[in-house]
C-alpha cells in the first residue's frame, strides 16, 4: 500500500491524484512550516459588507443560497464563496460546522489561495481554474486536516474573467460523488443569472475573435457589423486597450487609413467610413453618454468592450486559462486589412508563447485544438513530452500526429 503524502517527503507525494501533486509542489514554495500555517485575515469585520456590496458575485448569492447552502445545512455542510484572490467573503451552512471551521481559520475574510494556505479546495480551484476535491490529509497545511472540501471557480459569463470560487466544506460527505457536480451546477445557474441581471447594462460588446460575420452584444440583443466597421472599431478598441494602450490613444486619419485600405492617401474614403459608422453607432443602445467616433485624433468616447482586448487582459495577468476560454479562433478571420492582419497576428503570438513558455500540459492540449495550431510541431513536440505515458490526451495527440 502506498504511503500518505507527507509535505516534508516529497518522495510520497505519489500518493496524491496527480492535480493535487502539481498544487503541493506549488504550496511547498509558499508555505515553509505547513504544520503551523494559518490562513491570514485579510477583510476586517468592518471591511467585508463593502466588499460583499462590490462584488460580482453579490448578485448570484439568492442562487447558491438556494441551491447550496439551504441544502448543506441539512447536510452538515458548509458553503464558501470567495473572490479571486482567495479571499473569502461569505461563508455560511451548518452551524456546529461553522463554528469547528473557524476556529481553523475558515471563516470570511479569510484568506485561503495557495499561497496563503497552501493546498485546499478553494485556493487549487483558483490556481488551477478547475474544479477540484481535497479530502482531509490531502490538504497541505496542517490546520486544515479536519476538514474535506470540493470547490470549482466561477468565471464572468461576459468576458471570461475570473470572479472567485464556491467551495462546500465539511466532513467526508464534502467530497462524496455528487458533490463536486452539485457545486458546478449552481455555479452554471449562477452565471445564468449573472448574464441575465448584466443584459442592458453597460457598453455593447465588439465580439470578433473566430467571427466571420462580426457583431456589437448588450445582453441576449445583437447588431450586425459590416467588415470595414468591424476593422474600424478593433483597431481604434485595440489602440486604447491593447499592449501599447494609453489614456490618451488616439490615431491620425493617414495612420488610421493606411491600416484599414493599406495604402496612403485613403483619408477621404476614411472619413465617409466613419460618418456612416457613427449613424450606426446611434442605433445601438448603450448607457449614456453612449459610443462614438471623435476626431483629431481619431478615437472612441469611452473604452469598447473587445473579446481580443480581454484575450491580452488575461495573458498579461498570467491567466492562460481564460484566456484559451476566451479565444475563439482568429481575429476577423476574412478582414485584409493590414492593420487588422498585424492585430491577428500579434495577438496569436502571444497565446502561443505564453502556453508553450508556462502553460500546464492540458493547457497545450487545448491551444492544439485552435486551427491556427494544426500544423505546429514544435507545441506537439512539448504537449507530448510533458503528458505523462498513460495520458489520455497523449493517445489522442499521438494519433493526430500519425493521420
Amino acid at each position: 500500500m502506498m504511503r500518505e503524502a507527507v509535505p516534508d517527503e516529497p518522495q510520497t507525494w505519489e500518493a496524491l491524484p496527480p492535480m493535487l501533486r502539481e498544487s503541493w509542489r506549488r504550496s511547498s514554495g509558499y508555505l515553509k512550516d505547513p504544520g503551523h500555517a494559518s490562513p491570514p485575515i485579510d477583510l476586517s469585520e468592518s471591511d467585508l459588507p463593502g466588499a460583499r456590496r462590490e462584488h460580482p458575485l453579490s448578485a448570484a448569492m439568492p442562487v447558491f443560497d438556494r441551491l447550496l447552502i439551504q441544502p448543506a445545512r441539512d447536510a452538515g455542510l458548509i458553503v464558501a464563496v470567495g473572490d479571486a484572490q482567495g479571499r473569502l467573503l461569505w461563508v455560511d451552512g451548518d452551524r456546529p460546522t461553522l463554528r469547528r471551521a473557524e476556529s481553523q481559520g475558515f471563516q470570511a475574510g479569510a484568506n485561503w489561495s495557495e499561497r496563503a494556505i497552501g493546498t485546499s479546495a478553494p485556493g487549487t480551484a483558483l490556481a488551477s481554474g478547475r474544479a477540484v476535491k481535497v479530502d482531509q490529509e490531502q490538504h497541505f497545511a496542517v490546520a486544515a486536516h479536519r476538514f474535506s472540501c470540493s470547490a470549482a471557480p466561477v468565471h464572468c459569463p461576459h468576458t471570461g474573467g475570473l470572479l472567485g470560487m464556491v467551495d462546500i466544506t465539511g466532513g467526508r460527505e464534502a467530497v462524496a460523488t455528487h458533490s463536486l457536480p452539485l457545486v458546478v451546477a449552481a455555479i452554471a445557474a449562477a452565471q445564468g443569472e449573472l448574464r441575465s441581471t448584466a443584459a442592458g447594462q453597460g457598453l455593447p460588446r465588439l465580439i470578433t475573435l473566430g467571427q466571420e460575420s462580426p457583431s456589437l452584444a448588450r445582453g441576449p440583443a445583437s447588431w450586425r457589423l459590416s467588415p470595414r466597421h468591424a476593422d474600424l472599431l478593433v483597431l481604434l478598441g485595440w489602440e486604447t486597450g491593447g499592449p501599447r494602450g494609453r489614456a490618451e490613444a488616439g490615431m491620425n486619419a493617414a495612420q488610421l487609413a493606411e491600416d484599414l485600405f493599406g495604402e496612403p492617401g485613403h483619408e477621404v474614403s476614411l472619413r465617409a467610413e466613419v460618418n456612416r459608422l457613427r449613424r450606426v453607432l446611434t442605433q445601438v443602445p448603450a448607457p449614456e453618454p453612449g459610443l462614438t467616433l471623435l476626431s483629431r485624433p481619431y478615437r472612441l468616447s469611452q473604452p469598447l468592450p473587445l473579446d481580443a482586448v480581454d484575450v491580452y487582459e488575461a495573458l498579461r495577468r498570467g491567466d492562460r486559462a481564460t484566456a484559451l476560454d476566451l479565444y475563439a479562433g482568429d481575429l476577423l478571420p476574412r478582414s485584409q486589412s493590414p492593420g487588422i492582419t498585424r492585430i491577428r497576428w500579434e495577438l496569436s503570438a502571444m497565446l502561443r508563447e505564453a502556453v508553450l513558455q508556462d502553460g500546464s500540459p492540458l493547457e497545450i492540449c487545448r491551444y492544439l485544438q485552435l486551427p491556427e495550431a494544426r500544423g505546429d510541431e514544435a507545441a506537439l513536440r512539448e504537449a507530448l513530452r510533458l503528458l505523462p505515458p498513460d495520458s489520455p490526451e497523449r493517445a489522442l495527440l499521438v494519433a493526430r500526429s500519425t493521420t
